[in-house]
């Protein structure tokens, strides 16, 4: 069966060259998924960025997100060993964003599925280990990523609706997550972890920023599992006093409430209040 492609004219948000893309048909006819996003990389559309172009269900460009880790990326291509796997590696397989998303998905237990392209052949055995690996221990597990040959987009199964799916063949990305939540986090500890020569330190670095920010949510459930309610400010304080770190943003606490939300309770978290969101309420 031969793939029918809508045309979609993309415009670099850089440099604002002009360029139309071809994306698959079947990624807007299907509806299992969230928001569609298509990864356009360095020579997509022009030489010298990448960047991120969102598309509703309709085709119509609804946005884009520059990416600035172009330049800590763009490293020759190797010959990849699945014995030794590098971050560098998995961005050469699915990109800078696919990556962030990925990560998102592992630590915010969300299901994902990468489409394999015709010619890949990756060890996913070796990759699963790679990003289960920058969890915390007694997190890991609950879910694996899953790949499949190319197929239709119709024809993919899922048991949960809320699942990660990357396309790497294609650059397509739909991501089941609030759209509000970007991926700062992530961008914020690659971008870390790539100033690092040593490829194996730079996994170690992930492993870090990523148990930090989960330490602080297990925290936050200590304090919930204790109280009806208790404001945001009131906490955020209290976690910079107790924990000894830097007063932590609204960002930061979304993030948080993420986690404890996907994976302990959304009930605890609607203990956590938030004072202009109470009074804007009353109004």
């Amino acid at each position: 069966m031969v793939e029918v492609y809508k045309e979609v004219e993309v415009t670099c948000p850089e440099c604002e060259l002009v360029k139309s893309i071809k994306i698959p048909e079947g990624v807007f006819t299907q509806k299992k998924f969230g928001t569609i996003k298509v990864q356009v990389p360095q020579g997509g559309v022009c030489n010298e960025h990448q960047f991120i172009v969102f598309i509703d269900t309709r085709g119509i460009i609804r946005g884009y997100e520059r990416i600035d880790l172009l330049m800590r990326v763009n490293q020759p291509k190797r010959e990849i060993d699945s014995r030794d796997l590098t971050l560098n590696d998995v961005i050469q397989m699915f990109g800078i964003y696919g990556v962030f998303s990925l990560i998102h998905a592992k630590v915010f237990n969300y299901s994902a599925c990468v489409i394999l392209g015709k010619y890949d052949s990756y060890d996913t055995t070796a990759i699963n280990i790679l990003f289960e690996n920058l969890i915390p221990e007694n997190y890991q597990g609950a879910n694996r990523i899953e790949f499949i040959e190319n197929t239709a987009y119709d024809k993919i199964k899922f048991k949960d609706k809320e699942s990660l799916l990357i396309d790497s063949y294609k650059n397509i990305m739909q991501t089941p997550w609030d759209e509000k939540l970007k991926m700062k986090f992530e961008q914020s500890i690659l971008k870390k972890a790539l100033d690092i020569i040593n490829e194996k330190e730079q996994l170690i670095l992930l492993q870090r920023d990523i148990a930090k920010l989960i330490s602080e949510a297990e925290y936050v459930i200590r304090e919930l599992e204790n109280v009806k309610e208790l404001y945001d400010d009131v906490l955020i304080e209290k976690m910079s006093r107790e924990l000894m770190i830097s007063k932590i943003n609204q960002y930061r606490l979304s993030l948080i409430k993420e986690f404890i939300s996907r994976r302990y309770s959304s009930k605890l978290v609607s203990r956590l209040k938030n004072k202009v969101e109470e009074f804007l309420d009353i109004l």
